[in-house]
């Protein structure tokens, strides 16, 4: 059989009698396809504007935490924020109300989850004690707190009136805080002039230690020396004298 009498290859031909390209088949496997598109909702303006707000603030902490006060730049917040200056000064007018809307995150922050830990605590038969020396140590040994300190350590003229603000704000954060542990430890069973005992002293011992981490990191002999403390407290409590019995948690 000579070349010319092989059969050819037959061709798959559209509806105009032409052959049909790939990129037609493609398309027309997409229209008949019963799968819809999606499409990502579009945020809002409102949206957008506190992810900025959000960012910068994030940017902020993360410098005030490596600089100190003295060295947060609001340009350098605007680029690690990946940011404008203009959206910068469109959010914070100044240094100040970027300092200010920091204090009052970290608190917020803070605040909202030591009070969920504590509300778990007082429903469930956890022990409250270990709740507050974990709780505060997340705090207390967190960037949180030393931001606080940088702040409220800073010698600048202009850091007066954040010192003020730092101080206000953070009482009104901790106070809070103290408020819910204390009714956590009154629902074991325990008095609350006794609560209030334990409270104060148990949140000294995790504040001291997170200031010993200025001269001395050794975090295994701080844990330790927590376990410590919490043996005393619990050994405290059980030689109280009480009307019901205390609800003592996991030990």
């Amino acid at each position: 059989m000579s070349n010319s009498d092989k059969p050819r290859p037959t061709r798959a031909r559209s509806t105009s009698g032409l052959p049909a390209s790939p990129s037609r088949q493609k398309l027309q496997s997409r229209r008949n396809s019963s799968t819809e598109p999606t499409y990502a909702p579009r945020r809002t303006q409102a949206e957008r504007s506190e992810t900025t707000r959000t960012q910068l603030i994030d940017a902020a902490i993360k410098l005030v935490r490596a600089n100190g006060l003295s060295g947060l730049r609001t340009v350098e917040v605007a680029e690690l924020a990946g940011v404008s200056r203009g959206a910068l000064m469109h959010h914070f007018k100044s240094k100040h109300d970027l300092t200010v809307a920091v204090i009052r995150h970290v608190n917020d922050i803070s605040r909202s989850e030591s009070a969920r830990r504590a509300t778990i605590a007082k429903r469930s038969d956890q022990d409250p004690i270990e709740g507050i020396i974990h709780d505060a140590h997340d705090f207390y040994f967190g960037d949180y707190f030393f931001i606080e300190l940088a702040i409220a350590m800073s010698a600048d003229s202009e850091s007066r009136v954040l010192k003020r603000e730092t101080l206000r704000t953070s009482r009104t954060s901790r106070f809070s805080v103290e408020a819910a542990w204390l009714e956590a430890l009154m629902a074991t069973g325990i008095s609350k002039q006794v609560a209030s005992d334990v409270l104060a002293l148990t949140l000294s011992v995790v504040r001291g230690f997170s200031v010993r981490m200025l001269i001395e990191r050794d975090p295994d002999q701080f844990a330790h020396l927590l376990k410590v403390w919490r043996n005393i407290i619990r050994h405290y409590l059980d030689s109280m004298p009480t009307d019901r019995p205390i609800k003592r948690g996991s030990k």
